[in-house]
């Protein structure tokens, strides 16, 4: 699906037809935006026509999951940048990949799936088209601007749910408090991934180091990106030492109770290892024993075991071992 919005003479008109499209491609006089979602080939063959774009740039729009990078061409920037969503159940981080080829006159965003930022940066572009007077370099602003910003909520979410896995890791049984830990752990690795290159991107952009097409005045607002990336990357480093720190604290409380468990079972065992001793000898059957025709033999020798037992028993109290 390719969509249009053209600004010209202070207004702005959304187009949708290929053919009204082409009318104004060669137009050097006013802003294109080209929105295409779910690329087929006859969309790239149309941008390829009549933007000569590389034929590698355009390869890199119908393959997924590109690593967010910046290039440069003789007359454009091709940039990959990903937002971010953690899917219909909130417990799932996945990046949508967004393609932007930059111009001195126009914009062309590629995404396989519906961006959020990017329908909020159209709307915003449809009921203010002032925010479209510092050119394409300003609209590619807005756009980057929202796509951040979104992160937010997400962190957010993340958040309380760290927040609600260490109050619920402590209970007795925490099998499914762990699992969503080690959900958790693994989206915050997601998000990491592409968050770093993304913030060099935005770093060597605010830097100026692709002027002319993205001028000096606009350079100086990718710095407030800049920063929001940063936050988000320290935010999402202090998540994964949390998580982390999480995880530690479980296996110390699993540790110990392994070893109270272990404790309770040596001290019976270890009184019961005595009991079985006098069991033992009087299992013998010997013709000649000791107390095996008195009458009271086998009361003497439970009172005695009892006695033994209940004599470790203090023994263990005093030694703090129960």
């Amino acid at each position: 699906m390719i969509e249009l919005i053209v600004y010209e003479d202070g207004k702005v008109n959304v187009l949708d037809d290929v053919e009204n499209i082409k009318r104004y491609v060669k137009r050097k006089d006013v802003l294109l935006w080209i929105n295409i979602e779910k690329p087929k080939d006859d969309d790239m063959r149309f941008l390829q026509d009549n933007f000569t774009f590389h034929p590698l740039a355009i390869e890199d729009c119908m393959t997924a999951i590109q690593r967010p990078k910046i290039d440069r061409y003789n007359d454009y920037l091709f940039i990959v940048l990903h937002a971010a969503s953690l899917g219909p159940h909130k417990d799932k981080a996945t990046s949508l990949e967004l393609d932007t080829f930059l111009g001195p006159n126009y914009i062309i965003t590629i995404h396989m799936k519906p961006i959020k930022s990017l329908t909020a940066t159209k709307e915003r572009v449809i009921k203010n088209p002032q925010t479209l007077l510092k050119g394409s370099c300003g609209l590619f602003y807005h756009i980057t601007d929202a796509l951040v910003d979104n992160y937010f909520p997400i962190l957010d979410i993340l958040d309380n749910e760290i927040e609600k896995a260490e109050q619920s890791i402590f209970v007795e049984k925490a099998t499914d408090s762990i699992n969503k830990v080690l959900t958790l752990k693994k989206n915050i690795l997601t998000l990491r991934r592409f968050i770093g290159p993304q913030r060099e991107i935005i770093n060597f952009i605010a830097r100026g180091d692709y002027q002319p097409l993205i001028t000096a005045d606009s350079s100086l607002y990718f710095r407030d990106i800049f920063d929001l990336l940063s936050r988000i990357s320290d935010t999402l480093d202090t998540y994964r030492d949390i998580l982390t720190n999480v995880l530690d604290g479980y296996h110390s409380v699993i540790s110990n109770r392994l070893n109270e468990v272990m404790k309770v079972l040596t001290v019976i065992a270890t009184i019961v290892m005595p009991l079985t001793l006098v069991t033992g000898i009087y299992g013998m059957n010997f013709e000649h024993m000791p107390e095996l025709s008195w009458k009271y033999g086998y009361f003497s020798i439970l009172f005695l075991m009892v006695i033994i037992a209940l004599g470790m028993l203090y023994f263990f109290k005093q030694k703090k071992l129960l």
